[in-house]
Order: structure tokens, then sequence, then C-alpha cells
């Protein structure tokens, strides 16, 4: 099944109702297999506790959440893979993804050369760095 008819056909949250196929658990967080994997070795760690935002993590979830992101990249490790991408996803189903919050260990990643849209990346020119530099430390300042 195609992961658009998944997310279409979803009533309950995929990720509350997972109990069969949890690789560790922590009191706040586990890591699983990802069903929709963008690679074989696809892992996920969630919170167990339904949370949409990175924003709403206690500090004993996001300690669980460490844990569990190293020992789940300490398995690729072992499976043979020297590089993998960490993703944090929030989003809904607008956004294709689960909403509840997750992290991704995606062994071989190989998007890095694509841009947001899936075109191949470019270099910033100074004046966009100039732009985009003026915008993040008004937020900052």
């Amino acid at each position: 099944m195609l992961y658009t008819k998944y997310l279409e056909k979803m009533k309950e949250c995929p990720f509350c109702e997972t109990k069969d196929r949890i690789f560790i658990s922590k009191p706040y967080a586990y890591l699983t297999y990802a069903k929709c994997p963008y690679h074989p070795h696809h892992l996920l760690v969630i919170p167990k506790r339904h949370i949409t935002s990175f924003f709403d993590i206690t500090d004993k979830e996001q300690r669980d959440i460490n844990q569990l992101i190293k020992a789940g990249t300490k398995i690729l490790k072992k499976l043979n893979y020297n590089i993998f991408t960490i993703l944090v996803r929030e989003g809904d189903k607008s956004a294709k993804s689960i909403k509840h919050l997750h992290y991704h260990l995606i062994p071989n990643d190989p998007i890095g050369d694509l841009n947001h849209v899936g075109e191949p990346r470019k270099m910033l020119s100074k004046k966009e760095i100039e732009k985009l530099s003026a915008q993040i430390l008004s937020i900052i300042n």
C-alpha cells in the first residue's frame, strides 16, 4: 500500500496503538521500525505520550528520546552504515506525516543533494546570506 493511501485510511494514531513492534522501550519513548520506510533499516523513536510539537517534550521524555536515538544509531553502525540522518518530524496528514511527534533514523540517506522541492541544491549567494542572517538575528535579538 502506498504511504499516501495509508494516511487516508488511518483512523487512530498508529504511534499510540503500536504495541507489537517495539524493539526497545523506555518509560517515555520507544524505538521501532518504520512501516513506510525510506530505507529498509529505517528506524523511528517515538514518545509514548501523544504530543504533536517538539516544544511540548518534557525533560524526562527528552532524556528517553536521546537514549533511544543513541541506541538506534549504534544499531545502524552495527549494521555497517557509516552515515545516517536524524530527522525530527512534527506534522499532520496535510504535511504527509503522522500527527504525533517522532524521530527518523535513516541510514544512507540519499536526499543530501536535493532541496525541499526535490531540485538540486544551490549555494546561497552573498545577498541571500545577508537576508537570511538578518532574519535570524532579528529573532534572536
